[in-house]
């Protein structure tokens, strides 16, 4: 009996290690998929009943939503927003252009393999997205500074904290999702 037992083991053993490789891109792949899957959660919940389109989460992600709406509309932003701080307005020239920007890409390539995705689809959609990114380069760079063991375990645990969620969940367009994409 002890040596059926002792033959299974080492067969178990002998095809994790030939497939190691395979079972920690598994195991990434399923917490990238758990995290992704747990901030589209709310998506039902910010379709506008009244233009029956997504809406975002908080305040300051109007304002990047509709610097989105400008650049798709005319190609750029303008100088100075005159819908913030009456009756001077805010110069927007380098804080909000790259996020506006990239959610207008992000659009236009969702756009491509789906016709039905809208700027606001993709404004709500791009914090997960990123978020997903950043999470596959953390693995990496923990990998690389300790152990494929030390990156599973600090990307699960990066998956769901709660403040980091409340950050990069579907509809919280700010920058946070981008920084963080940046700092890994």
């Amino acid at each position: 009996m002890a040596d059926i037992l002792e033959q299974r083991k080492e067969k178990r053993l002998t095809f994790i290690k030939a497939y190691q490789s395979w079972l920690i891109y598994g195991v990434l792949a399923v917490i990238l998929l758990l995290a992704f899957f747990n901030r589209i959660a709310p998506l039902p919940n910010l379709i506008d009943s009244t233009t029956q389109d997504y809406i975002p989460i908080e305040i300051d992600s109007f304002a990047f939503l509709r610097y989105a709406q400008e650049i798709s509309a005319n190609g750029t932003l303008a100088n100075v927003d005159t819908l913030r701080y009456f009756p001077d307005g805010y110069p927007n020239t380098g804080e909000f252009t790259f996020l506006a920007t990239f959610i207008v890409y992000l659009y236009k390539f969702l756009h491509f393999f789906d016709s039905s995705v809208t700027l606001a689809y993709a404004d709500v959609l791009y914090p997960p997205i990123t978020f997903v990114i950043s999470l596959l380069f953390f693995f990496l760079l923990t990998r690389r500074l300790f152990d494929y063991r030390v990156g599973l375990v600090a990307t699960a645990f990066l998956a769901f904290v709660p403040t980091y969620v409340q950050r990069t969940v579907a509809g919280f367009s700010d920058k946070e999702s981008m920084g963080m994409l940046f700092f890994f």
